[in-house]
């Protein structure tokens, strides 16, 4: 069987139970209707008659005739006044009539049923004479109310009151009402199929609505957006919904940045250790081209003490190289173990400067250091020493006999300036590689190992410090932007 859709669940549901209440409802009315009708009408026979009672206490017994056939007039009832052991029967308008023992009104109120004409009609022959002449009886309608109450009057003669109510005009409404019934529920369905529609309508408009932006939302589409203002809980899902994908959007295009930033990583990594592998297969290549060629005394190298030592010193520079590549691995996890704290930036200046003093005294460099406007700042006192190390070294080594270093702070900035050929714009842009070296011949002795920028480009960004590194008219500056310490 083909499930339905919300739309015809809703609609059919609406349907039903509208028409479910409409015959309950209107098949209720039809059977309390006598009932609340009776009630209503022995209130209001109780009613007429104690008004009765009331004026016939207030006046005497010439008065009290007048009255009760005025109350019989105005309220089209029977009322059967006896006073003194006089009876007096005063009639309302278009009465059928029967007859009934007065014993049999005791009091309250008495429901005559509705009797069958041709009874009444021969009991009527039989003793018409006898009826009228006897004023034992008292004259009432079939299908009637009888109310019967005593009084007092003014002058202390007591009496009694028998009142009717005639019922027959109830009898006729209810057959109307049974006739009108039918034409009564099929007008309230027909009503309830349009009301059902429109409330089935409004009910799943919206949530329809919200699932075309949810099919918009699953193609990630960003634009996709649920405009719903009903206000209610419909509205309150929607822009629950709409918080739910703006998060969702987000939470994936920050994981597709750390993707990228991740991918880059990795390929930087892969690059680090194809250059890597490069630059140690190098020197290792030189050691084992000497040692064989002073194995087998070949040439030059027949002098072993010249070239022992040579394979010395490429031994030293390869260890130095490997420290370098050890510490540029481990400042992944660095940025973890990092140990933040206040320090005075001209203290650890201070510290790591000492070193390079005698390497610039014996390049006969001028180093001008100027400590102050020096500020306090909140970092790793470690890896930002290993930076000002790795900068310090490159403004020594790469600074002409007899020209300038000058260190000075300006602002919030440490500035690093060397008086040296200033490098052009092309090696500028990958002068922060890993094993980078600006000289075209790529010497060694003169360009390093290519590291020492790399690791102070990658321990800045874990500090978080920003950095620049520009040509001068008369050099290279480095210039270093630190955060306050609070």
């Amino acid at each position: 069987m083909k499930k339905l859709k919300l739309f015809q669940k809703t609609y059919l549901f609406t349907m039903i139970l509208m028409a479910l209440i409409i015959i309950i409802s209107h098949t209720l009315l039809y059977m309390l209707l006598p009932t609340f009708y009776m009630n209503k009408k022995e209130q209001d026979l109780e009613n007429i008659s104690t008004q009765l009672i009331q004026k016939l206490e207030e006046t005497n017994e010439n008065d009290s005739k007048s009255i009760a056939k005025d109350f019989a007039n105005r309220y089209n009832v029977n009322i059967k006044l006896t006073v003194q052991d006089k009876s007096y029967v005063f009639e309302g308008i278009n009465q059928t009539e029967v007859y009934i023992e007065p014993d049999s009104l005791d009091g309250g109120s008495l429901v005559i049923p509705e009797i069958e004409e041709n009874i009444v009609l021969q009991e009527l022959n039989n003793s018409s004479n006898q009826i009228e002449q006897n004023t034992n009886f008292f004259k009432v309608k079939a299908n009637s109310l009888v109310n019967n109450k005593k009084f007092k009057t003014q002058d202390g003669i007591n009496g009694s009151v028998k009142t009717m109510m005639d019922l027959q005009s109830f009898k006729e409404a209810r057959s109307v009402v049974f006739m009108i019934l039918p034409y009564s529920i099929g007008i309230s369905l027909i009503i309830s199929l349009f009301a059902s529609y429109i409330y089935a309508k409004v009910i799943t408009n919206p949530i329809k609505e919200i699932c075309e932006t949810t099919k918009d939302m699953k193609d990630l589409n960003k634009d996709a957006y649920c405009d719903i203002n009903t206000g209610d809980e419909i509205e309150l899902l929607a822009h629950n919904i709409n918080s739910l994908y703006k998060t969702l959007w987000n939470t994936i295009n920050s994981l597709k940045q750390e993707i990228e930033n991740v991918s880059k990583s990795e390929q930087s990594k892969v690059d680090f250790l194809r250059s890597a592998s490069h630059e140690l297969k190098t020197p290792l290549m030189s050691i084992h081209i000497m040692l064989e060629n002073m194995m087998l005394n070949i040439g030059k190298y027949k002098n072993h003490d010249v070239y022992l030592a040579k394979c010395k010193d490429t031994v030293v520079d390869l260890s130095n190289m490997v420290q370098e590549i050890l510490d540029t691995s481990r400042l992944n996890t660095w940025n973890e173990q990092s140990e933040y704290k206040t320090i005075d930036v001209k203290d650890l200046l201070t510290k790591t400067i000492e070193p390079y003093k005698i390497t610039a005294k014996y390049k006969d460099i001028n180093m001008n250091i100027d400590y102050s406007n020096s500020l306090d700042i909140n970092t790793d006192e470690k890896l930002l020493s290993k930076a000002l190390s790795n900068i310090i070294s490159n403004a020594v080594n790469y600074t002409d006999s007899g020209k300038n270093i000058n260190i000075y702070f300006n602002n919030k900035s440490l500035v690093v300036e060397n008086e040296c050929e200033p490098i052009p714009m092309e090696h500028l842009e990958r002068i922060f590689e890993a094993f980078y070296r600006a000289e075209f011949d790529r010497n060694r002795n003169t360009g390093g190992n290519g590291l020492g920028l790399y690791i102070v480009k990658q321990i800045l960004n874990t500090l978080d410090i920003s950095y620049s590194f520009d040509a001068t008219e008369n050099g290279m500056k480095f210039t270093l932007t630190f955060k306050e310490a609070l």
